[in-house]
């Protein structure tokens, strides 16, 4: 399951039972950083110290109930944009749930396929709201230039050696012309400033963690290449 594994869920359910079925489904499916919470104040308080990539959020709770919790998420900044998704035994909550700031609804039922097929939506729209561009386990942030690998922040880098990285990464496992790598950053040709590649190019290679270094390599007379290892498959997205 895509992105599975990588991101961080926090189940609001007062129910035992459910809470627990919740928390089976989503381990079963790869995603194995779950916080639970049964109250709403437990929720938020979670929420803050969490931080979790999405909220699964019931309707009915004891102490307060989910519309409220959604208001409240929202209204902190940092959680502001925090995918909730609201669950709920009745259909006609949702119009309520969507003005209080819910972004999807899933009916209570024992089959986890709607579930799970919304999570993978959340997590699809969230790649392409914050502008990411994936490719195996290598992750690039278009917006801020950051590099992860596999989920992890490795490197910052500056304009230049991101967008080098980038159009490595975009054509691999293809070989890339010193002159068009030369175009992309500079924005111009300039075949004799070869050189000026060649050192930018070092540049990246240092800002880089070394597992990401090897895979850069210079392919004699023509240009470089990025080669990622066997058997990575390609998840490109990048957002608009």
């Amino acid at each position: 399951m895509e992105g599975a594994g990588t991101q961080k869920i926090l189940i609001v359910e007062d129910f035992p039972a459910w809470q627990e079925l919740l928390k089976v489904w989503l381990k079963h499916a790869g995603y194995q950083d779950v916080y639970l919470a049964k109250t709403g104040a437990e929720a938020i308080e979670l929420a803050r110290k969490a931080m979790p990539d999405c909220i699964l959020l019931d309707l009915v709770l004891p102490d307060m109930d989910g519309m409220e919790v959604c208001k409240m998420v929202r209204s902190v900044p940092a959680l502001g944009k925090t995918p909730i998704v609201m669950i709920t035994a009745h259909r006609k909550d949702k119009i309520m749930g969507l003005e209080y700031g819910a972004d999807y609804f899933v009916q209570k039922t024992e089959n986890p396929a709607e579930l799970l097929a919304t999570l993978r939506a959340v997590f699809r729209r969230r790649e392409l709201d914050l502008n990411l561009y994936r490719k195996g386990d290598v992750t690039l942030q278009l917006e801020t230039r950051k590099v992860f690998f596999r989920e992890l922040l490795v490197a910052t880098l500056t304009p230049k050696t991101f967008e080098l990285f980038y159009a490595l990464v975009e054509r691999s496992p293809e070989p890339v012309n010193k002159d068009i790598l030369f175009t992309t950053v500079e924005g111009r040709q300039r075949p004799e400033l070869s050189r000026a590649l060649d050192i930018l190019m070092n540049r990246l290679r240092k800002a880089l963690p070394v597992m990401l270094q090897k895979r850069i390599m210079a392919v004699k007379g023509f240009g470089y290449v990025y080669i990622a290892p066997d058997g990575d498959k390609d998840q490109a997205r990048r957002g608009s």
